[in-house]
């Protein structure tokens, strides 16, 4: 007889079986270029997998990031990295960032819904990406710590830039805050310029009264000049003005806006003080507004996109400064959210990355906190189904009360969600002996927004390697190029395409490269002075030393980097011991016994 109830029963019961069953890709990648790795490698541990320190194993990706790509059920899930394979070697996680596990310990949290989710490189026991992978320096600009960068030293003929690895899209409003010092000599020189161009991170222009800026060609500046320079037609004061295409004569055609005093209550800004400056565009009315010191001091109407970039919408941005015969050492701090993201559509099954501008606090607290993989952070990924605004309050650099809203769009049934966005020519590569040279050529691009170089260590998980801009709309040949470093063990490579609402696929077949051959470390023991040399090792490799006495109890050990050869003086009893260096994979081994006799 049939049953109604029981074949209700059966139908949830196959119901529940299926969902269950379907799982979607999850990326960890954790950033540890502030650390020293471990000889025991990364690992990922968390309530997905027994919350076991050592079993799931992340791979080196380059630039001190590791990455792991697990398949997981939709649901909650807390996680932390390992620097090791054991407790203690783990992450302590901040409190403003981490999930409580009702025993005083903070784990990381994912939330795992209907779509496959790439959570970006978080830097080791932070809540935040790690500095050196947002901003890149060149010339003699240098990274100071935290969020602050020198961009000149206090010497005589110096140039610098610090460029932002992300671009902005001028179609966007955007609004960003940052804290400018530009040295105590008030005869010094010669300024700042902020720049937005097309060259890319390794830009950089000429030095003295130019800031840095001259020669840069299609681009913006807004310039922070404090020197007078009679051929650039400056004023007495420390001033500001807006110019293109790397002139700041400022009688030039070229001249945007300005001059005008940079300080509305000094003429001098040489004072060796935090000056907060703010930089707002309104994509709409196409208005550069200029705050320094919380105060509005210039404000100009532009077409920047036609008028500068023909068309382009995609810029770097970042910064230039210089000296010459005068010098001072001029420094910058900005955040790695400085600048606040407007409105993000996306396909569906896409992501968008929100940012929340610079903050005093450091307090975050995005609302909902639904599809969101970190609430209390500044630059959470978000992953809705549906159309979301998430919203955030801060308190801004010049202490006031700012609300930020971003609205994720969800393209439903949208056409461009549909189109093929590139279609690819060739994908090739050239193996060099330490270098891997990527090239590749597409024939047409359609919203377009960059490439990424995904790296495997076993043709199955894949991470993120590389990335570089796309195109945006394109119809004629456009060729590409990135130059990896070729690493000790075998990889396999392919190319993926990420368009503007966030959609993304692999475009390429898979290219298998062998390890670079590696020369084994050789030692010599000097009985007379103690010493342990150690020649022959790969700078850009991690190796470990460990030395054991007779009965194989290890006495001494260290990690080995950035260097080729090295002279360690030993502090050893009388006896026989065995010395042994290992690479940081294991694939390569040098060992030395020898006799302490002194």
């Amino acid at each position: 007889m049939f049953s109604l109830r029981k074949y209700g029963i059966c139908l949830l019961l196959c119901l529940a079986i299926c969902l269950t069953a379907h799982s979607f890709s999850v990326t960890f990648k954790v950033d540890l270029s502030q650390q020293i790795i471990s000889p025991n490698g990364v690992h990922l541990a968390g309530n997905f997998q027994g919350w076991n320190p050592g079993a799931t194993t992340m791979t080196a990706i380059g630039g001190g990031v590791y990455c792991v790509v697990l398949d997981l059920p939709p649901g909650n899930y807390q996680y932390k990295f390992i620097n090791g394979n054991a407790w203690g070697t783990d992450e302590t996680v901040p409190n403003t960032c981490g999930v409580n596990d009702g025993m005083g310990v903070f784990n990381r949290e994912v939330t795992v819904g209907s779509t496959d989710i790439i959570l970006p490189a978080v830097c080791f026991g932070q809540c935040s990406l790690c500095n050196q992978n947002i901003y890149v320096t060149n010339g003699n600009a240098a990274f100071l710590g935290g969020d602050c960068y020198q961009i000149t030293p206090d010497l005589n003929w110096q140039n610098g830039t610090v460029w932002n690895s992300n671009q902005i899209d001028l179609l966007e409003d955007f609004s960003m805050q940052f804290i400018l010092n530009l040295g105590l000599s008030d005869g010094g020189a010669d300024g700042v310029v902020f720049v937005l161009q097309r060259i890319g991170t390794s830009a950089i222009g000429v030095g003295g009264g130019g800031m840095g800026y001259s020669s840069f060609g299609t681009s913006l500046g807004i310039e922070f000049d404090t020197f007078q320079n009679p051929e650039y037609n400056d004023p007495s004061y420390d001033h500001v003005a807006i110019e293109k295409n790397g002139d700041v004569d400022h009688i030039s055609a070229n001249l945007i806006a300005g001059p005008v005093q940079m300080s509305p209550f000094n003429i001098d800004t040489e004072d060796g003080l935090d000056h907060v400056v703010q930089i707002v565009w309104n994509a709409t009315t196409m208005t550069i507004q200029l705050y320094f010191d919380c105060q509005l001091i210039l404000q100009t109407n532009i077409d920047v996109i036609n008028s500068i970039f023909s068309g382009e919408n995609m810029v770097y941005w970042g910064f230039t400064g210089a000296t010459g015969l005068n010098s001072n050492l001029q420094k910058l701090c900005v955040q790695p959210n400085a600048v606040v993201t407007g409105n993000i559509p996306i396909c569906p099954g896409g992501s968008a990355l929100l940012q929340a501008g610079a903050s005093s606090t450091n307090v975050y607290n995005w609302t909902p906190v639904t599809w969101l993989d970190n609430p209390a952070i500044a630059n959470p990924t978000a992953f809705p189904d549906t159309t979301t605004t998430y919203s955030v309050s801060t308190l801004d650099l010049c202490g006031a009360l700012t609300t930020t809203q971003v609205m994720v769009e969800v393209l439903e049934n949208n056409p461009a969600c549909a189109v093929l966005p590139v279609s690819l020519m060739s994908f090739d590569l050239m193996t060099l002996e330490d270098f891997l040279q990527f090239t590749w050529t597409t024939y047409s691009e359609i919203q377009n927004n960059y490439f990424i170089i995904e790296e495997s260590a076993d043709g199955i998980s894949f991470c993120e390697a590389e990335r570089t801009p796309g195109a945006g709309n394109s119809n004629d040949l456009r060729n590409y190029e990135v130059i990896l470093k070729r690493l000790s063990q075998d990889r396999y490579y392919r190319l993926r395409q990420v368009d503007w609402n966030g959609a993304h696929e692999v475009i390429s077949s898979l290219i298998y490269v062998e390890g670079k051959n590696i020369d084994t470390p050789v030692m010599v023991w000097s009985d007379a002075f103690n010493m342990l040399y150690i020649s022959g090792c790969d700078q850009r490799l991690l190796y470990l030393l460990e030395v054991y006495n007779a009965n194989g109890t290890e006495v001494y050990s260290q990690n080995l980097k950035s260097l080729t050869d090295f002279q360690l003086v030993l502090d050893l009893k009388t006896g026989v011991y065995l010395a042994v260096v290992t690479g940081f994979y294991g694939n390569l081994k040098s060992t030395l016994r020898f006799l302490v006799s002194v």
